[in-house]
């Protein structure tokens, strides 16, 4: 048997014993040929393909407007008897045209013409969804690369941006090394007192001032905070966050420590990293009479190296911790040098000394024993 066949069948048959013929041999010829190939216009044939699937429709485009082919392959639609069209197209008298309809056999060629023109329907109507959907898939790869352009652009932007703030950070960096240099150098030059120290001190804070970003105020703080052991706490006077070591003793002190350093610090200096302000407790009523051997002592009379504390050249925060020591060993009295200067550290002394449990009362000393430099304080 041939792997093919080509057939011409059914010439001068009737056609209703010659569709049935063709359609007896094209099913013989698909159970016994690999592959048949037929032409014809039979519509009963062009319908066998949605009767049996081993069969397919194929047909050549017509274009009904030119009245030619267009010899465009259609695959899977049948071709369509345009006989009464061209007809009509060419001339032919409509009456003869109406005649020749009526003689058709109605029923079966107009149903199989019906099939074939919504196939063809169908046809141009997927031809459009699809040239529809190449024209989304092609706007949506150019918003696809258009935001992926832009996208590479920004993090170019971010990196020129970085690259920028790390330059503007070295050049803050060398600059404030350049001035603090200068100050270290001018100290060098000639006998450091304590007062040059102050001034260097300052300088040094005007030069952080200068070249650090601004600080955001903390937020305010709320009462209520109790520290214990292990607690991370914020020191506002010194800008560090430590760790207490020790619990709050009967002055309201306790040890903290923050990096490789100790200090001892007043629950009144310290808060939660919320900003919650430790709690006080209560102080006690003032007694309407304090006996005699109750009442603070006197402020030395003489001033010696064991009740006079020099804090001159220090920062506040330094100071504080150096007071805070001398306090805890002070009997009687203590005179603490501040000295002059911007008055910045008189200040903080000051106020540190109003919050501290063990301290009656202060006043600045004598004018023959530093006057408003030094302050005297009564435990």
């Amino acid at each position: 048997m041939p792997s093919s066949c080509w057939m011409k069948w059914g010439a001068g048959t009737d056609p209703t014993e010659g569709t049935a013929l063709a359609i007896a041999l094209l099913k013989y010829l698909a159970d016994q040929a690999r592959l048949t190939v037929a032409t014809t216009h039979y519509g009963e044939l062009k319908a066998l393909k949605y009767q049996d699937p081993r069969f397919e429709n194929a047909s050549v485009e017509f274009d009904e407007v030119s009245l030619s082919p267009t010899y465009r392959l259609l695959w899977g639609i049948p071709g369509r008897s345009n006989a009464l069209s061209i007809a009509r197209r060419l001339g032919l008298k409509a009456e003869i045209l109406d005649q020749a309809a009526s003689h058709m056999a109605v029923a079966a060629q107009a149903d199989v013409n019906q099939v074939i023109v919504g196939l063809e329907a169908q046809r141009k109507e997927q031809e459009e969804k699809s040239r529809a959907a190449a024209g989304l898939l092609a706007q949506t790869e150019a918003l696809h690369n258009e935001v992926s352009l832009k996208a590479e652009m920004l993090r170019e932007r971010e990196r020129e941006l970085k690259l920028q703030q790390e330059l503007a950070i070295q050049q803050a960096i060398a600059t404030a090394k350049a001035d603090i240099a200068k100050v270290i150098r001018q100290l060098q030059q000639g006998h450091a007192t304590a007062q040059d120290a102050q001034q260097a001190t300052e300088a040094v804070d005007a030069i952080a001032t200068a070249h650090l970003p601004p600080r955001q105020a903390p937020p305010p703080a709320q009462p209520g905070f109790q520290p214990k052991v292990g607690d991370r706490v914020r020191i506002p006077s010194l800008g560090q966050t430590a760790d207490v070591l020790t619990a709050p003793d009967d002055h309201h002190r306790l040890t903290v420590r923050f990096g490789l350093m100790k200090t001892t610090v007043n629950l009144a200096d310290i808060e939660s990293l919320q900003g919650e302000k430790a709690e006080l407790p209560p102080k006690p009523k003032p007694q309407d009479t304090v006996p005699a051997a109750q009442a603070a002592p006197p402020a030395p009379a003489v001033r010696t190296s064991r009740n006079t504390v020099d804090l001159r050249g220090m920062r506040v925060a330094e100071a504080e911790a150096v007071l805070e020591e001398a306090l805890a060993t002070a009997s009687g009295g203590l005179w603490v040098i501040h000295g002059h200067g911007t008055g910045k550290l008189r200040r903080g002394v000051q106020d540190y000394l109003k919050s501290h449990p063990q301290v009656q009362r202060f006043e600045a000393a004598d004018q023959g024993d530093g006057g408003t430099g030094v302050t005297v304080v009564y435990l």
